[in-house]
């Protein structure tokens, strides 16, 4: 769960040159950003802002010494942003990348499916922030990767497709109760799919984009779960096929949808991003983005003066204005993060951290972005 912090004012930590956005907030394009390191290189990670402050990293992988294997991480720790610094702590009870992570009402942190060397998991365990311990509780109803979970207004958890085996797709979704710690089949999806997005509205819904099916087509549609009836009906489509992209609340109510890939993957990578209206259920089509992008379901973060910190797929870091619907560089990492994350911190600041380049090598960098009044 990212928190939403209120004010912010947009500038980079260090800048070599100056550009100016249509909001009239002056951006300073930086390269060459400090970063520090995590205890390992992991990619397809998950990255949770906890109640005090600091930030629980679960999981992942990197590539083996062979250049062909992958090692898969049970490894977790924790990164204190006043300090600038990583721990370690507890490892969970099972490897796992492609998860997720999930802070409840409870304050506890959820952590759901993924894969390993064993396949896909349908185990559930919970990191107590108190103990600092990760405890089992039990089994999801399917094995799942590549899925999605939404804390609902109600404090449950929607669980909502993903794979179960490779090209296995699966319409099903299923609720987790944490008063029961215990899992519940709920309404299917009108079509199976992974790698799609998964959204919380204002009213309490819920909006499905994209992602692919088991028959290896990349889908535009897009579905509404509503938690009252448990059910899901279709909303309209993208304007384009979209899959391994990310989504994310502006705050107007409306959800921004960017980047990702048709089914040509790395050679179909998307600059383009729309606009999901809630209240016409419509999708309209905004400026491009300034480079192509996908695989950064978790690098976007929403900041306290309602701009878009976009991280991940790229090594441009751009920014989202909603006012202008347009797309700005603001600054460079060393090299294109893929499945990296993007976490707002309740200072104001974002770390991202992670992911894997183009040679499909994992980091263990991690970047703290300041932004302060210019």
């Amino acid at each position: 769960m990212k928190k939403i912090v209120k004010y912010i004012l947009l500038m980079a930590l260090t800048s070599v040159s100056a550009y100016s956005c249509n909001s009239k907030n002056s951006l300073h394009i930086a390269k060459d950003l400090p970063y520090t390191e995590m205890n390992e290189q992991r990619a397809s990670h998950t990255a949770t802002i906890l109640p005090n402050g600091k930030v629980l990293i679960t999981g992942g992988f990197k590539k083996a010494s062979d250049g062909h294997n992958q090692i898969y991480f049970s490894s977790s720790e924790i990164y204190d942003p006043e300090k600038k610094s990583f721990s370690k702590i507890d490892n969970m009870n099972s490897e796992r990348c492609g998860h997720t992570a999930t802070l409840l009402t409870n304050s506890k942190v959820l952590i759901l499916g993924g894969w390993n060397s064993s396949g896909r998991l349908a185990s559930a365990e919970l990191y107590d922030i108190a103990s600092g311990k990760f405890i089992p509780v039990g089994n999801m109803n399917f094995q799942r990767a590549s899925f999605t979970a939404t804390l609902l207004q109600t404090g449950k958890v929607l669980i909502t497709g993903g794979d179960k085996n490779k090209n296995d797709c699966i319409e099903n979704t299923e609720l987790y109760d944490p008063e029961t710690n215990s899992f519940s089949l709920s309404g299917s999806m009108k079509e199976p799919r992974s790698i799609h997005t998964a959204t919380l509205l204002n009213d309490g819904r819920v909006l499905i984009t994209g992602g692919i099916s088991s028959s290896g087509s990349v889908l535009s549609s897009s579905e509404i779960y509503d938690p009252v009836s448990g059910n899901f009906s279709f909303s309209g489509n993208l304007n384009i096929v979209r899959y391994k992209h990310s989504a994310v609340q502006l705050t107007d109510g409306n959800v921004l949808i960017l980047a990702g890939s048709n089914k040509n993957d790395w050679t179909g990578k998307y600059k383009s991003a729309e606009i999901y209206d809630t209240k016409t259920s419509t999708f309209e089509s905004v400026s491009d983005l300034e480079g192509e992008r996908f695989k950064l379901i978790d690098a976007l973060a929403l900041l306290g003066n309602g701009l878009i910190l976009v991280g991940g797929g790229n090594k441009k870091l751009e920014i989202y204005d909603p006012a202008s619907k347009s797309f700005s560089t603001y600054g460079e990492l060393d090299d294109s993060y893929f499945y990296s994350t993007a976490t707002l911190l309740n200072n104001g600041s974002v770390l991202i951290s992670g992911g894997y380049n183009t040679k499909i090598k994992a980091t263990n960098k991690a970047w703290q972005i300041n932004f302060k009044n210019n």
